[in-house]
């Protein structure tokens, strides 16, 4: 073999390195070019869980977004991760200052009320068990929230205790044991039982607590004097407290999840900058020492007198060429893995906090759907019937179409209540919820009021079919079995409807509606008045 031919086997083993290399470094940018799109979707997705705690963080965080996406210099992006990065540090600072301020506020305003001559017995042992609670700092701002509710509630009772007649004579000792007595035996208006019962139903708690709540609701609606009246308000609150307390458990597991994973990710952000710039340096070596080699190579050539000496020079310098193309290829291989493990972690993380996010998120969305629902009937409620109109409204002026609604009341509700019990009246209100839902024609907005009362939107309906609906409905609702203590009832509606104008308004509109309800109920109660 003519030493011509071998010298060009060497240079075409030499080029497939070299190409060899130049993939090797396509692949390497491309790796990154991933890293760098995950890491801007991550930076957006920071953006919106810090939103509104501090505006300049939130600014920072979209100028860092934008950097990344235009591909800036690293050092640029090494100083605005650095500006960020203090930002946090001084945030966790002023959280912390807040945090020793309102636990000193709390407790010295805990220990003045100690000191007050004249507090109920009860009163102060509750406050002392209140400041032992509180002894050491919490975690959070929103830790105080119940605490501080209960030391009001201390307040207001040691200002009553303070403005009570003074203790002293017989009369007035008797008085006091009359008082007692009377308010073990004394009824609640039970009224006031239902606005309370009503605002139970109301409530959107977890589904162990609103179990817990249904049952005080009951012993309510039995147990009718002021001490077992008093006794079931304390047990609601204390439900109340816990499923807030739930609640913030909850949001600061997942706060904390979350600040844990940003600090990881923030690190390994930090590392694979450093150690891309790193490999980056390293990489430009190799490439001038590889330059500096074939220059070397090309010299060799043009001053060699003889082939011989072109052939003993040029294998020894590709024997170089080949040796700096090797540790090229096994560093780019080992900063492609580097870099791999890194964005595996880092997507690893990314998939942890995402998964945290949409749990939080579904959970939120779950309590807003709750909160647009009541809670008795499942029917939308009033804050639901409230946002639909106001969004109906909107759309009418906008381009009119036929827009109806309806206000329903159940007639001589009341008695019922008061004949058979509020736990007749509530099973009344599904029975016939379910009714109403079942018989309405599809797209129909149904929705309990409050109370007895149900409202209806209809839209792309005539008054004709309006009313022939109502009227069906009606019929249905009047031939149900309803039963109570062995005797059987029969339980009407009366309904008034009406057709949005053009000059209506929310109000307006409704107030209509509402007097068309109660012309029926004047006229003789179990029938559809429309009014135009």
């Amino acid at each position: 073999m003519s030493s011509k031919s071998v010298a060009e086997q060497q240079v075409t083993a030499l080029k497939k390195k070299l190409e060899a290399a130049i993939q090797s470094r396509s692949t390497l940018e491309e790796d990154f070019s991933v890293q760098s799109s995950l890491l801007i979707q991550f930076i957006g997705k920071l953006s919106l869980v810090s939103k509104g705690i501090d505006l300049e963080l939130d600014n920072r965080l979209a100028q860092l977004r934008t950097l990344f996406t235009k591909s800036a210099p690293i050092a640029e992006i090494e100083s605005k991760i650095a500006v960020i990065t203090k930002l946090l540090q001084q945030h966790s600072i002023t959280n912390e200052q807040n945090l020793t301020r309102m636990h000193e506020q709390f407790n010295m305003a805990g220990e003045s009320l100690q000191k007050i001559n004249g507090l109920p017995d009860n009163v102060r042992r509750t406050l002392r068990a209140l400041l032992k609670e509180t002894k050491t700092s919490k975690d959070a701002l929103v830790q105080y929230i119940p605490l501080l509710s209960q030391l009001l509630e201390l307040y207001d009772a040691a200002l009553k205790a303070k403005d009570a007649p003074p203790k002293g004579g017989l009369l007035q000792a008797n008085n006091v044991a009359l008082a007692k007595a009377d308010s073990k035996t004394a009824t609640v208006d039970e009224s006031l039982i239902e606005r309370i019962s009503a605002s139970l139903s109301a409530l959107n708690l977890s589904k162990e607590h609103t179990n817990e709540l249904l049952a005080i609701k009951k012993k309510l609606l039995n147990d009718t004097s002021n001490e077992e009246v008093l006794q079931h308000f304390l047990e609601i609150f204390d439900v109340i407290v816990a499923d807030f307390k739930d609640e913030q458990n909850s949001a600061k597991n997942f706060l904390t999840n979350l600040s844990d994973t940003l600090t990881t990710v923030q690190n390994a952000v930090k590392e694979t900058l450093t150690s891309q710039k790193s490999s980056q340096q390293a990489n430009d070596k190799i490439n001038q020492k590889l330059q500096s080699q074939i220059i070397e190579m090309t010299g060799t050539v043009k001053k060699a007198l003889s082939l011989d000496q072109v052939k003993s020079d040029i294998n020894e310098k590709l024997q170089l060429i080949a040796g700096t193309l090797e540790q090229k290829s096994k560093f780019e291989q080992q900063s492609q893995q580097q870099l791999a493990n890194q964005l595996k972690e880092m997507a690893e993380k990314v998939d942890f906090l995402e998964q945290q996010s949409k749990i939080f998120e579904e959970k939120l969305a779950a309590q807003q759907q709750k909160s647009m629902q009541d809670a008795l009937t499942k029917l939308a409620n009033r804050a639901a019937f409230d946002d639909y109109f106001a969004k109906a409204m909107v759309r009418f002026h906008h381009q009119a179409y036929e827009l109806a609604l309806v206000v329903i009341d159940i007639d001589d509700f009341k008695l019922i209540n008061d004949t058979y019990g509020h736990t007749a009246g509530d099973k009344t209100l599904q029975v016939i919820a379910n009714t109403i839902q079942k018989h309405v024609s599809k797209n129909v907005f149904v929705g309990r009021y409050g109370g007895e009362e149900f409202v209806l939107i209809y839209s792309a309906t005539s008054k004709a079919e309006l009313v022939k609906e109502l009227n069906k409905i009606n019929s249905y609702v009047a031939r149900l079995p309803f039963k109570f203590k062995s005797n059987k009832v029969s339980i009407t509606l009366s309904m008034g409807a009406t057709h949005i104008q053009q000059d209506d308004n929310i109000h307006i509109a409704f107030e209509r509606a509402d007097k068309a309800m109660y012309q029926a109920k004047s006229q003789g109660k179990n029938q559809v008045v429309y009014l135009t």
